[in-house]
């Protein structure tokens, strides 16, 4: 898994670097690889590069598709990781409610079963959501999409 493997999200990094198609999801993921990508490197210059790459690449892809609840889950995701000394999770709240009320219409998306089983795996570990929320994600979202 890219997440969790440095030389993984080299090649992750790589693929998505020479990809073409410019749909605002692949802005999406070419935004979280750059993130990705700058666990493998050691320099701090080239880390804080990669993030404002992936700052720049992640506003774009929203401002292209603003209720893509996908594309906001990778920000909600990667702006929860990043040390909070950098201030750039500033959209926690934001994507938190638009992933919350999005519920009803992810199943739509054809997202793999597993990635919206971590969907709800992730905002429960995070303690940024009630359990109404987390119940109403696993009937909405899980349920559906395990068919």
């Amino acid at each position: 898994m890219a997440v969790l493997d440095p030389e993984k999200s080299e090649e992750f990094h790589d693929f998505l670097k020479n990809t073409t198609l410019s749909t605002p999801t692949l802005k999406a993921y070419k935004a979280a690889s750059e993130v990705m990508f700058a666990r493998a490197v050691w320099n701090p210059f080239t880390k804080f590069s990669q993030v404002l790459k992936y700052a720049d690449l992640m506003e774009k892809a929203i401002e292209e598709d603003a209720k893509n609840a996908e594309i906001r889950f990778l920000r909600f995701a990667i702006e929860y990781n990043l040390p909070r000394f950098l201030g750039m999770s500033k959209h926690l709240d934001e994507d938190l409610k638009l992933i919350v009320a999005s519920r009803t219409s992810i199943p739509s998306m054809n997202l793999d079963a597993s990635f919206s089983r971590y969907i709800v795996y992730f905002l429960r570990g995070t303690g940024l959501t009630t359990e109404r929320e987390i119940a109403q994600m696993e009937k909405d979202l899980v349920s559906r999409n395990s068919d």
